[in-house]
């Protein structure tokens, strides 16, 4: 799956992205893992905002994370209370964990 995404609707996913959070955040109620799970999505975009050099495999990864965690209907529908994220946030992570030492590090200001 992460073959067929297209780098090119980088700005597209970017921007639903986006929209996807601020509607978690007029919810409100979040738990733990929804919070990371924001927190980390946002990473990601920081990551191509900051690094738009990068390979083109880790784009198309970091795409495919935050594509897989705006579709609301994926393995376990985010409606489901609790349990929704759960599989975004495994997704995510193996992302993360598997790009870690391909992109510069980062540094928290």
């Amino acid at each position: 799956m992460i073959k067929r995404i297209d780098p090119g609707h980088q700005h597209s996913i970017i921007k639903v992205l986006g929209i996807k959070i601020q509607t978690m955040l007029d919810e409100g109620h979040l738990n733990s893992v929804e919070v990371e799970l924001i927190e980390d999505v946002a990473r990601l975009a920081e990551i191509l905002e900051l690094y738009p050099e990068l390979p083109e495999t880790v784009i198309k990864k970091i795409l495919f994370a935050m594509s897989y965690f705006i579709d609301e209907n994926d393995e376990i529908p985010d409606v489901i209370p609790d349990y929704g994220y759960l599989d975004d946030v495994k997704v995510v992570s193996w992302v993360i964990d598997d790009i870690r030492n391909q992109i510069p590090k980062m540094t928290r200001a």
